[in-house]
């Protein structure tokens, strides 16, 4: 990335500073809009409502203090939080890093959207859509890389709180991943005063069930254990669901099934990473149909309509325009 590409950013600016452009996108907590000059690499995320800057001002000062190898690496990674947007101690919006333009295709229509792991969960409807079908090893290698990212935010002392198909790039050769929604990234074991936002179909019912207060490293590897088998055996998988040995790669099961468990017995993120090391060399390197597992009418209503019309609606709708134009 050079200079011309990632020009410096306040650590906190004015709304009136930021230069705001079309509106892209808009959710029930935010809308995200373009950013007009040089700041091409970020998007504006406008909250619905004003919220207390300290967390994300905590943020924005790790990214600030970090190396270049290290911001190489977030920036190719994470969409993280670059800027406060307020002033006197409210947020009112943050300026947040803009995956790259390989993270996204070309609809029949010409119109460009990111590929995130929907494409993934519902490939036959993704087929359509000009999105090639991954093989089974090519889905492992996605969930390593996944993995990876996962792993270095722990190491770094963060927890994403709102992990969800929908949070989640993807591009093959190599395989990559590109994490969005990153001001959802807490340091573990830290309290928050921020309203919780999750996706009730990736959430840890410990969370659920208010028996944590937010999600935690056991949450990390319960998501860990949906994702897995709703990639690489049906979109439609829940806990307790089959495990069909010619979809899961051995080296998974007993870690699927651990995931949904007691907190304590979940798989740590070094466990995962073995396991998926593991399976590569279990897959065929095949595109492998779906398995008739689950109970497609189980899936969140928001899952279901994601595809209505052989357009992509919703949560892809809210996260499109997170792909940079370079």
């Amino acid at each position: 990335m050079n200079d011309e590409a990632w020009p410096p950013v306040p650590p906190r600016i004015a709304e009136a500073e930021v230069g705001i452009g079309d509106q892209l996108a808009r959710g029930g907590a935010s809308t995200v809009f373009s950013i007009a000059g040089p700041r091409k690499t970020l998007l504006y995320k406008k909250y619905s409502r004003p919220r207390d800057a300290g967390e994300l001002d905590e943020l924005v000062g790790t990214h600030a203090g970090w190396d270049a190898k290290t911001l190489e690496r977030v920036r190719h990674t994470l969409a993280w939080p670059v800027a406060t947007v307020g002033e006197d101690g409210q947020a009112v919006g943050a300026l947040v890093v803009r995956a790259a333009a390989d993270f996204q295709f070309t609809l029949p229509s010409g119109r460009t959207r990111v590929r995130d792991f929907n494409f993934l969960l519902y490939e036959k409807r993704s087929e359509k859509l000009g999105v090639p079908r991954a093989t089974d090893r090519d889905k492992v290698d996605l969930l390593r890389a996944l993995l990876d990212v996962l792993s270095w935010l722990d190491d770094h002392g963060f927890v994403h709180e709102d992990l969800a198909s929908h949070n989640l790039l993807w591009k093959l050769g190599p395989a990559e991943v590109f994490v969005l929604d990153c001001d959802s990234l807490r340091p573990l074991g830290g309290d928050s005063s921020s309203p919780l936002y999750t996706t009730v179909d990736w959430t840890d019912p410990r969370v659920l069930a208010g028996e944590v207060s937010r999600p935690d490293r056991a949450s990390t590897s319960y998501v860990l254990g949906l994702l897995v088998p709703r990639v690489l055996i049906s979109p439609h998988w829940y806990p307790n669901d089959p495990l069909p040995p010619e979809r899961l790669p051995a080296a998974l099961t007993e870690l699927v099934v651990r995931a949904s468990g007691p907190a304590a017995s979940r798989p740590s993120l070094t466990e995962w990473a073995r396991g998926l090391d593991k399976a590569s060399a279990q897959t065929t390197g095949t595109v492998v149909e779906p398995a008739p597992v689950g109970d497609p009418a189980a899936v969140r209503t928001a899952d279901r309509w994601i595809f209505a019309g052989g357009l992509l609606l919703g949560a892809l709708l809210a996260i499109f325009v997170l792909a940079r134009f370079v």
